[in-house]
C-alpha cells in the first residue's frame, strides 16, 4: 500500500521505520496530547509492531508519512480501530515531526487517508478524536469537514469526538 500526494509519501510501516520514528514520539512538543505521553525507542518498535499487526488484521492502519522533497520520515497518518464509548470504530490519527507544522501536511496526509477509507475501505463513516486544548489537531479535523459530535473519555482523557460521513459530502454537512 502506498498513497502519494503533492508533498507526500504515504506507505505501510517497515520494522526498521522505528529509527526514523522513535525520535519523533519522543520528542514532548508531539506527545504532548498523548494519552502514552513520550515514548521510548523499545516502546516506538513495540507501536510500530501494532501498526503492522493492525495491516494484517484490519487491511488498514497507521501509515509511515515521508516528505518526498528529502525522503524524510516526519511521522504517521493513518485509521485505526479504537474502543470509543465501548464501541470499536475507525479513527484518524496523525503525529508529525514538529520542523514540519503550520504546513498543511498534517492536513494533506489525513486527507489522503480519508479518500482511501471511502474508495478502498468503503466506510461509511470515520471519527476524529482530539483534546480541546489541542487546537492545532481540531484544526486539522475541522479543514478536513468533521464536524463535532459528542465529548467522550478516551483513555481517562476528556476529549472531542469529531465525525466525517462519506455518504454525505463535506459542503452539505
Amino acid at each position: 500500500m502506498q498513497v502519494e500526494t503533492q508533498r507526500l509519501v504515504l506507505r505501510e510501516f517497515k520494522q526498521e521505520d522505528f529509527r526514523q520514528l522513535a525520535p519523533i514520539l519522543a520528542n514532548p512538543q508531539v506527545m504532548k496530547f498523548s494519552p502514552t505521553g513520550i515514548l521510548s525507542v523499545a516502546e516506538t518498535q513495540k507501536k510500530i509492531e501494532g501498526f503492522i499487526a493492525s495491516y494484517a488484521k484490519y487491511g488498514f492502519g497507521k501509515w509511515a508519512v515521508f516528505f518526498k522533497e528529502s525522503n524524510e520520515l516526519i511521522g504517521y497518518c493513518g485509521i485505526a480501530v479504537e474502543q470509543i464509548d465501548n464501541k470499536n470504530e475507525k479513527e484518524i490519527g496523525y503525529r508529525l515531526d514538529p520542523k514540519f507544522w503550520g504546513k498543511g501536511l498534517a492536513t494533506e496526509a489525513a486527507s489522503a487517508v480519508l479518500k482511501y477509507g471511502s474508495e478502498q475501505l468503503k466506510l461509511p463513516y470515520i471519527l476524529g478524536i482530539a483534546e480541546k486544548a489541542n487546537v492545532a489537531s481540531v484544526r486539522v479535523l475541522e479543514k478536513l469537514g468533521m464536524r463535532y459530535e459528542r465529548e467522550t473519555v478516551f483513555h481517562e482523557v476528556k476529549m472531542d469526538v469529531y465525525r466525517f460521513n462519506y455518504a454525505v459530502s463535506p459542503q452539505s454537512q
